[in-house]
């Protein structure tokens, strides 16, 4: 990989980032000092010099950017294709045409052309405008084509065609004063009319070729926002009735139905009700994106620019406040070192109850920028940076003329835990080895789980190719944790020879800054190094290079005191866990490890649970790695009686628990409470019915689920059932349960 490096503000970050020096253009992602993936995409070049031009970059160098356009322009078709190489090449995967795309880089060619004051580039950008205009919108306006514009790749129509083509008119006349140009405008502007769904609200993302909404694609913040933006700026033109109305609903639609609600924020996608969730069946049968929803950084940016479009127009306060939140969430996902991070995800939960934050985006489509794999699984590093991401952001900043908040907080070490820890932290027992009367069938798991061994470590399943959404038995660390784990409790021996093939094929995922990745060549996190830590600590064996791999979890402690899945990255109680869980198993403690505390301790609320951040709702994942956290850092919850109470009434008469008081049952939120409840010397108040529920989860492979009556899933999810259950038998040393989780 091409490294690089530099510190500097956005903007800077922008141009010493992803600017190729060498061969002109911005390159899709990077993370830290390393180029991720040093291919083109024509997107990606428009937004980044179009954020340029919004900056007041030096024209002559921004002339010179803008001679990357040329690689991609098809002088036999008057468009450009969409994907290069480093050098310019095209791939074979690049020769088609988006019509979005086109009319985004028409779009982009007149702005770029109006501020350099040159006539070729805005030529170029009409020329493109009425070749897309006259064989594409006026024929149909199919989203993807070849490159001749003669066949159809996908022949539905795509509201981002309609948006870009109402940008471009726009900029069209304010250069040109043709009328004929605001003409067209009003026609588009009623071609998004067909898109909007007037019983739920918002506009769709595709229709079919005969103009029903293809329903199951969804409707998308990013949409929704551009829209907003498109109809407010073309208003300005217009001066038509109506049509700022319209916009203000696209918005409102977004904030009506797609909140975060513990992080703030806002998802990036609803089904066509409104509603932000999980869609397997979608997502599997469409293969062109991931069935879970993820919170973008530029999504919280554009919406914030449609905040400062919709005030000038409506006073009321909400629309202040809500900039504002906006404007805080687009800066914490900002890095010191001036670039912007893709967004957060969630894993283990819906949207309804976004309880684990995990900086990857999981069953991304093939060829995702940024993406790797691991398996037949596609997951996206969250903590990586795009150009889109950098672009936009800097866009919208610019444009509204703002600057990006503060975020450091001010650290509580007033909050901070007073009475040392009861926790006694010796492993000379895992399990006291009683006679245990389990639910689950122990026998049947340990044989679902010798079968997940596979090259040098083992599997998620047992499954060479398995249909479905299910994993394949590809090696992969975080599943050897989780089964050396449950080996381990079970009293099976792991042979010398496998032992050492397991450490091997972890250690080979170890990065030069001393952390580890999911397999070699992806990408460091905390999550992952400490899955390898802790194998490594089970296996008695020391990690390679482990006082650079000390050094990487410390620096990824943050101003807060709390600690984030990579370096800079937002603080949150589940990554402060394992980040102090995998200093603790190498005998190293946080740099600031009184801010680390104040900052657990600020996750507290007045219930006496914990929030995943300070002032978000409690929920039972972040009691457990706040608790936990305190404990192997010596010191004993406030109120931990409280927090009990608070656990108990969690549990349903099914016997597991929700994720909160009055909230959904949850898999993996109930192993948490357990847990939590294990480490504070205490059980649910029923503990016969959790056994009970906890087994109706085993599938008839042997294996668990995390839904009742459902095929087997993960080694995770055998993970909590097994272990869960000797907690209710008793039978786990708490420090186990602390350190292995």
């Amino acid at each position: 990989m091409t490294t690089i490096s530099t510190k500097l503000p956005l903007e800077d970050y922008l141009i010493n980032k992803f600017y190729d020096k060498d061969f002109n253009g911005f390159y899709v992602a990077v993370e830290h000092n390393t180029i991720v993936s040093d291919d083109k995409k024509l997107e990606d070049q428009v937004w980044s010099l179009l954020a340029l031009t919004s900056s007041n970059y030096n024209i002559d160098d921004l002339l010179e950017m803008s001679k990357s356009l040329n690689r991609y322009y098809d002088k036999y078709t008057n468009t450009y294709h969409e994907l290069t190489d480093r050098f310019g090449i095209v791939h074979s995967a690049g020769m088609v045409r988006h019509t979005h795309v086109q009319l985004l880089t028409s779009y982009g060619l007149l702005v770029i052309g109006k501020y350099t004051n040159s006539d070729e580039l805005v030529k170029k950008g009409l020329n493109l405008f009425k070749t897309i205009h006259e064989k594409v919108l006026m024929k149909g306006s199919p989203s993807i084509l070849n490159a001749k514009l003669t066949e159809h790749i996908n022949p539905n129509k795509y509201v981002l065609s309609n948006i870009f083509a109402i940008l471009t008119l726009e900029e069209a006349y304010k250069i040109t004063e043709d009328s004929l140009y605001l003409e067209y405008m009003k026609g588009y502007i009623l071609e998004i009319d067909k898109f909007e769904d007037q019983e739920y609200g918002g506009v769709y993302d595709y229709l079919l070729t005969n103009d029903e909404p293809f329903k199951s694609k969804g409707k998308k913040t990013f949409s929704n926002a551009l829209a907003t933006v498109a109809l407010y700026k073309a208003h300005e033109t217009l001066q038509e009735p109506g049509i700022i109305e319209k916009g203000k609903s696209y918005f409102d639609f977004i904030v009506d139905n797609l909140k975060h609600p513990l992080t703030g924020g806002f998802w990036n996608k609803a089904n066509y009700k409104g509603e932000a969730r999980v869609e397997p069946v979608e997502s599997y049968y469409n293969n062109d994106e991931s069935p879970f929803p993820v919170k973008y950084t530029h999504d919280q940016a554009l919406l914030f620019l449609c905040t400062q479009l919709i005030s000038k127009y409506y006073k009321d306060t909400k629309y202040r406040d809500l900039a504002k939140e906006l404007l805080y969430q687009v800066s914490d996902f900002t890095s010191k070192d001036g670039g912007m991070f893709i967004g957060q995800g969630n894993w283990f939960s819906t949207p309804i109850d976004p309880t684990v934050p995990l900086s990857r985006h999981f069953m991304v489509p093939h060829h995702t920028p940024g993406a790797f794999y691991a398996g037949n699984t596609g997951y996206l590093p969250l903590h990586e940076k795009h150009a889109k991401t950098q672009a936009l952001t800097l866009l919208v900043l610019n444009k509204a003329n703002v600057s990006l908040p503060n975020k450091k907080q001010d650290i509580r070490f007033d909050l901070i835990p007073k009475h040392k820890s009861k926790l006694k932290q010796s492993l000379d027992k895992v399990t006291y080895r009683k006679d245990t009367q389990l639910s689950i069938d122990e026998k049947s798991y340990l044989e679902w789980l010798n079968k997940t061994k596979s090259g040098a470590g083992f599997g998620l399943t047992p499954y060479k190719s398995p249909l479905g959404f299910r994993s394949d038995k590809s090696p992969q660390n975080f599943s050897a944790f989780h089964v050396v784990s449950d080996f381990t409790i079970m009293g099976k021996q792991i042979n010398p020879k496998d032992r050492e093939s397991i450490l091997r094929g972890m250690f080979d995922c170890q990065n030069e800054d001393g952390g580890f990745a999911e397999q070699p060549g992806h990408l460091s996190e905390v999550f992952t190094t400490y899955c390898i830590i802790l194998t490594a600590y089970i296996l008695n064996s020391k990690i390679p290079n482990e006082d650079k791999c000390i050094e990487f979890i410390q620096k990824c402690q943050n101003e807060d005191g709390g600690f984030g899945n990579s370096k800079d990255y937002p603080s949150d109680i589940w990554h402060t866990n394992l980040a102090v869980l995998g200093l603790h198993a190498m005998n190293a403690i946080p740099i600031n490890t009184d801010a680390c505390l104040a900052y657990v301790a600020a996750c507290q609320n007045e219930d006496s649970g914990y929030g995943v951040r300070p002032n978000a709702p409690s929920e039972t994942f972040s009691v457990f790695r706040a608790i936990d956290t305190l404990l192997i850092l010596g010191k004993q919850p406030t109120n931990y009686k409280e927090t009990i109470k608070w656990l108990k009434e969690c549990q349903t008469e099914n016997g597991g628990f929700r994720y909160k008081p009055g909230a959904n049952e949850s898999f993996v939120g109930s192993y948490h409470a357990i847990a939590a409840l294990y480490l504070l010397d205490e059980l649910p108040s029923d503990v016969e019915s959790c056994k009970v529920w906890l087994s109706k989860h085993q599938s008839k492979d042997g294996g668990f689920s995390r839904a009742i009556n459902a095929p087997s899933d993960t080694t995770d999810e055998g993970f909590i059932c097994l272990q869960a259950s000797y907690m209710l038998e008793r039978n786990l040393n708490p420090y186990w349960v602390a350190i292995i989780t």
